[in-house]
């Protein structure tokens, strides 16, 4: 009876063994909890020993060596394994029906999670088909923004090379025109300093113009004196021309008698000689010898005549070679000074072509100035010339009165040499010619100074003619060559006709010659004229006749053309004018269109950096959410994400895209076995960073935002700067 029950017994166990087995091989997490590693592991063996010796011995029977393997020691320990096991599996069992209540409480935590989820996903995800509708219009918008930004590029690209080709063409246009600029500039601070320098000198004039009225008021009174001195001259040379004409026929009637004499003499000495006696030889040698002292004596009174007359002669000439040499010295004088002033004022022009051009004067204002300057020098001009005129003149009187002292002084020498020729009254003719010479010197040193005056303001007034055409001709250097090529023809043409009157002068002194030539061979009756030479003479009267009509003709087209030429330099001279206000505004719109074109290099380039931020951002952007959307894909590998939305997004789409985030993370984290989130959370958070620091950038942008052209932005080919809306 004790035999069956073993196996029985044996099977309980088995059985129990297997159970115990079972329970440990479904409840292997739990244990885990509770006992550690290695004890469990010690209890597994130890079973699996026992279970399979226990398999092994019921398979085959042998029931009695499973009961003597088994022993009583053995059951023993059976016994207390299986109370320990029991009371396990008890607290086992307490803790797996915690475990399964937690489990069901978690369920339906994760039914409810997995409701909200889908319905936020579901929330998220019309969201997001919304602001990616908006976020593609907006896409689109910017993609024609860019279309036509690109299209205004390529229009201002190619304007921008027009104006390149336009700038190169009017870069030489610039130069050269600055380089008259400069020179007129230049020109015109010599033309300044020349102003203040004919300014002081026109001062330092007037002040020698009164000087020289004072001298010339001077010169009156010695001239009035002096023409009373000469008329008083003039009737003491009459008295003593009187007298010696008396003299004189005093003296040819000496002379007569003087040779009456000698002739008696002459027939005495034959009457002598015929006589023979020593009686009348002696009263005729004694007559002889007194007439002989007369003869000596009257040589020796004229030989002091010849020694004072040759005397006076050198003097004279003496004098005349003084005056020479000094009338010499004033021309070499006033050649020298001519050629120092040349030379100086190349040097001040060679300097002041050196000199910098200064740039602080306005140039509009440069010109008004100097056209201010300029009336204010040509009135000033023309009073000097006026004053020149006015002195010319009172010169040209003094003139005609040296003139006359001259023909006087002439006369005088002319009645010296007849006075010489006389020999009689040389002591009071050498005093009154001293006199008189030393008056006239007086007179012409005088004259000297006023001339070499004269000649001082004649040159001035060149050089004030000189400076006024050097500013027009500087002002305007294209039309100088034209205006003095004018001029010269003038010249020509005035040349001509001063040849054309001479030659019509000389034709009518012939014409009225031939004339009187021609009523003299009428009205002699006596000579009778032939047909031929009547005509030949009718001939050359009718030659005559049309060469002077035709000398009269050209005359009158030389006029025609002095005219024509005068009001052609007016002309000019007023286009002059008006080019320097065409110089004055082509300036301002250069300045203008300099302006302008800086504007434009500035807005395109402001829109090609723009162009390669926005290009720049996009690209890091679609980079950093492929990258975000691939991060999520490997977080979340069962769950539907949203397709990709294109190559822009905004902010706020992409936080609300973002705002689930946390939840999932935290689900994912309630199921610890069989998810790995909590390891790409930070690189998901970094890139999520860095898409919302790039939408931010590129919201903020200009290039996003709008055109950086504004709206009050009007392009005009004149007009700069910013439209100002009234």
């Amino acid at each position: 009876m004790a035999l069956p029950s073993k196996p029985k017994e044996t099977q309980s166990l088995t059985a129990h063994s297997c159970q115990d087995l079972s329970q440990l091989a479904s409840e292997d997490q739990p244990s885990n909890r509770v006992l550690s590693s290695a004890e469990s592991l010690r209890q597994i063996t130890l079973q699996l020993n026992g279970l399979m010796n226990d398999t092994n011995a019921a398979l085959n029977g042998d029931i009695a060596a499973l009961a003597d393997s088994s022993g009583a020691p053995r059951n023993d320990a059976l016994l207390r394994r299986n109370q320990e096991l029991a009371t396990s599996l008890e607290s086992l069992q307490q803790d797996r029906d915690q475990l399964e209540f937690q489990l069901q409480e978690l369920r339906g935590k994760l039914t409810r999670q997995q409701r909200e989820y889908e319905r936020e996903q579901q929330e998220r995800e019309d969201q997001s088909r919304r602001e990616l509708g908006a976020i593609n219009d907006q896409l689109q918008v910017h993609i024609q923004t860019i279309g036509i930004l690109v299209a205004e590029k390529t229009e201002l690209q190619s304007a921008l090379s027009q104006s390149q080709q336009t700038a190169k063409q009017k870069a030489v246009e610039t130069e050269e025109l600055q380089g008259r600029l400069k020179a007129a500039r230049e020109r015109n601070t010599d033309l300044e300093r020349k102003l203040n320098s004919v300014n002081s000198q026109s001062q330092v004039q007037e002040k020698s113009s009164q000087e020289y009225l004072r001298e010339i008021e001077r010169l009156k009174t010695e001239q009035y004196k002096s023409s009373k001195s000469i008329e008083e001259l003039k009737q003491e040379l009459s008295e003593l021309s009187n007298k010696l004409g008396k003299k004189a026929k005093d003296n040819e009637a000496l002379q007569q008698e003087l040779g009456d004499v000698k002739k008696e003499l002459s027939l005495a000495q034959l009457y002598a000689q015929q006589l023979g006696g020593a009686q009348a030889s002696e009263n005729v040698h004694s007559q002889l010898e007194e007439l002989h002292q007369e003869k000596l004596d009257m040589e020796k009174k004229v030989n002091k005549f010849k020694d004072a007359m040759e005397q006076i002669a050198a003097e004279k000439q003496q004098m005349s070679s003084h005056y020479q040499s000094y009338v010499d010295r004033l021309s070499q004088q006033l050649e020298t000074s001519k050629a120092t002033e040349k030379v100086e004022l190349e040097k001040k022009a060679v300097e002041l072509e050196s000199r910098p051009l200064p740039s602080s004067v306005p140039e509009q204002h440069v010109t008004k100035e100097l056209g201010e300057r300029l009336g204010q020098q040509e009135d000033e001009l023309k009073e000097l010339r006026d004053q020149l005129a006015v002195k010319e003149d009172k010169v040209h009187d003094l003139e005609q009165l040296s003139t006359k002292d001259m023909y006087q002084q002439s006369q005088l020498a002319d009645r010296m040499r007849h006075y010489q020729a006389q020999c009689q009254l040389t002591e009071i003719l050498q005093q009154e010619l001293s006199q008189a010479q030393a008056r006239i010197s007086a007179l012409v040193t005088q004259n000297s100074d006023l001339r070499k005056a004269l000649a001082e303001r004649a040159q001035m007034a060149v050089d004030v003619n000189e400076k006024d055409s050097g500013k027009v001709h500087d002002l305007v250097g294209s039309l100088s060559a034209s205006v003095q090529q004018l001029e010269l023809e003038r010249d020509q043409l005035v040349r001509q006709l001063d040849e054309q009157k001479g030659q019509r002068e000389t034709l009518q002194h012939q014409l009225i010659e031939l004339k009187q030539s021609e009523d003299s061979l009428l009205s002699q009756e006596s000579e009778e004229v032939s047909r031929e030479s009547y005509a030949k003479l009718r001939a050359a009267m009718q030659k005559l006749e049309e060469r002077f009509k035709a000398t009269m003709d050209q005359i009158a087209d030389l006029s025609d053309q002095k005219q024509q030429l005068e009001h052609l330099v007016t002309q000019l001279q007023g286009e002059t004018d008006t080019i320097a206000d065409y110089i004055a505004l082509y300036q301002v719109q250069r300045g203008i269109m300099r302006k302008r074109a800086a504007e434009k290099d500035d807005y395109i380039s402001q829109l090609a950096k723009d162009r390669e931020d926005l290009k720049a951002k996009l690209s890091e952007l679609q980079c950093l959410i492929v990258r975000l959307l691939e991060e999520r894909q490997q977080q979340h590998p069962t769950q539907s994400l949203p397709p990709l939305p294109g190559k822009a997004l905004t902010l706020a789409s992409f936080s609300s895209s973002m705002a689930g985030s946390p939840d999932a993370g935290d689900s994912g984290r309630g199921e610890a076995p069989t998810t790995n989130g909590n390891g790409g959370q930070p690189e998901d958070d970094e890139t999520a960073q860095k898409i919302m620091h790039l939408l931010t950038e590129i919201e903020t942008s200009g290039a996003v935002e709008g055109s950086p052209v504004p709206d009050t932005f009007h392009p005009c080919p004149v007009c700069s700067g910013r439209l100002l809306t009234v």
